[in-house]
């Protein structure tokens, strides 16, 4: 039997944004088709799942350039100061009250919403003029963030979120292949072969 001494380097660059990102066009896919066939069973989980992948992703996206891009960059800081810091460092000023960039403080908010969930309580204590056999059954029970779940709302958000990541990639200089998860492995030989049992 022969042995062989040798030495092993490997080394991984895992950027998770792209694994959000494809949760995401999953989802967006299957949401797109439900709207397609007109199949509405579990259609708002799915769109509350697809904006809640789309918010990561964009936020994911935004600790990579800003990884890149950013001396000392801090992924735990505060949402809008890292947007800050990125957008400086790129030297980009958009304008935050039209897409693409408006669609980001909607989307945080959404997933803020979804990640900080806590019990409202709303009460309704009015007088209102009653007509016998008319329908006063209007009481409401959804949540305002549901007004969110709409399959328009998933294609705008997708859409700008992906418009904003070609503009920082193009203004970070950096190559959409740099962007991709890859490794590197190697294996040298350090000692010639031993012959062991005869």
């Amino acid at each position: 039997m022969t042995k062989l001494r040798v030495q092993k380097t490997a080394k991984k660059n895992i950027h998770i944004h792209n694994d959000i990102s494809n949760t995401a066009h999953y989802l967006k896919t299957r949401i797109e088709e439900k709207e397609a066939t007109g199949d509405r069973h579990g259609i708002a989980l799915d769109i509350t799942a697809c904006l809640v992948m789309l918010a990561f992703t964009f936020e994911s996206r935004l600790n990579f350039i800003g990884e890149q891009k950013v001396a000392d960059f801090k992924e735990r800081r505060w949402f809008d100061k890292k947007v800050e810091i990125v957008l400086k460092a790129l030297g980009l000023e958009p304008d935050f009250s039209v897409r693409p960039y408006s669609s980001i403080k909607e989307l945080k908010n959404f997933r803020d919403t979804i990640a900080h969930g806590k019990p409202d309580t709303i009460e309704v204590d009015e007088t209102v003029d009653f007509e016998p056999g008319k329908n006063y059954d209007d009481f409401d029970l959804r949540g305002e963030w549901e007004a969110f779940l709409t399959v328009d709302f998933v294609r705008q958000c997708s859409d700008d979120i992906d418009q904003i990541w070609s503009e920082w990639i193009a203004a970070a200089e950096i190559e959409l292949h740099q962007t991709l998860t890859y490794g590197e492995y190697s294996i040298s030989l350090i000692e010639k072969p031993t012959v062991f049992g005869g």
